[in-house]
Parts: structure tokens; C-alpha cells; sequence
């Protein structure tokens, strides 16, 4: 007999494989997802682009990663703007190595602790430090979350 946590993780990864839609790659969206590919069609030029920097602000995301908890894993779904001194400073943020180190810092955080307050206004302090790094020091102005969901 299977413990309980393990029927459990089977059956959010069967149900994330099922609400995942499986498109041919002609018919797959170009609008973001997990390919990472977020262009937008030159069609919607009443959308901003995710991921270029207007005014020294720009869009990562969204971004799922799997977290610890006390429970298994979880996954966390992240949006965010992040405002800079220029644009730069944002491409900056951007580069793949910036990238990973976020999505490394993200998966080292246990879930309990981001479920309050005090814990996501730790977390975002972590990231102005992180993306200080990339940017340069003093260039970060600010970072909001626009996403931020437990699965």
C-alpha cells in the first residue's frame, strides 16, 4: 500500500499533466506559457511586451517553480515588475544567469513561510538585493508582485 503523501503528489502531477493543454506546435500560443517564449503578436500593439523594459520597468514572469513545504512540494506561480533606474539596468535582471539565481532562491523557500505577509515582504526583500546584484547597486527602485499563487 502506497503512503498517503505519495497517492497525493500523484494525483496533483496527473492533474497538472491533464490541465496542461497539448497543442500541435503550429497551434501552440505565442503569448508566454512554459516555453518561455513570450512574444506577442505584432497584431496587439495595445500590449506591452513581457520582458522589455519601458521607462526602466519591466515584467518577469510569470514563473512556476516547485517549493519546499511542509507538506511535499508546492508550486509557486510569480509575476512581477521590477523598476529600475533605466532600461538598461532592467535588461540586466533579465540575463540568464539572473534567471537561474532566481528561480534558485524562489525553490529554496519553504511555503509556510510565504503564506503571510511578513514572509512575501522578506522574500521581496531578497530579490531587490538579488536583482541589485545584476543591475548594479542602487539601481533597483522597486519590485511589486503581480502574481503570486500556491498550487
Amino acid at each position: 500500500m502506497l503512503p498517503s503523501h505519495w497517492v497525493k503528489i500523484g494525483l496533483m502531477l496527473l492533474a497538472f499533466v491533464l490541465a496542461t493543454p497539448h497543442l500541435p506546435a503550429g497551434l501552440a500560443s505565442s503569448e508566454g506559457g512554459h516555453g518561455g517564449d513570450a512574444k506577442k503578436s505584432e497584431k496587439k500593439g495595445d500590449k506591452k511586451d513581457a520582458g522589455k523594459p519601458e521607462n526602466g520597468a519591466i515584467v518577469i514572469g510569470p514563473l512556476t517553480v516547485n517549493i519546499l513545504s511542509n507538506k511535499g512540494y508546492r508550486f509557486l506561480r510569480l509575476a512581477l515588475r521590477v523598476e529600475c533606474e533605466d532600461n538598461a539596468a532592467a535588461e540586466r535582471i533579465t540575463l540568464p544567469d539572473a534567471r537561474q539565481d532566481l528561480v534558485f532562491t524562489l525553490s529554496a523557500k519553504l511555503a509556510e513561510d510565504l503564506l503571510t505577509n511578513a514572509g512575501k515582504m522578506a522574500l521581496r526583500k531578497e530579490l531587490l538585493d538579488l536583482f541589485d546584484k545584476y543591475a548594479g547597486p542602487g539601481k533597483v527602485k522597486n519590485i511589486y508582485f503581480q502574481e503570486f499563487v500556491f498550487q
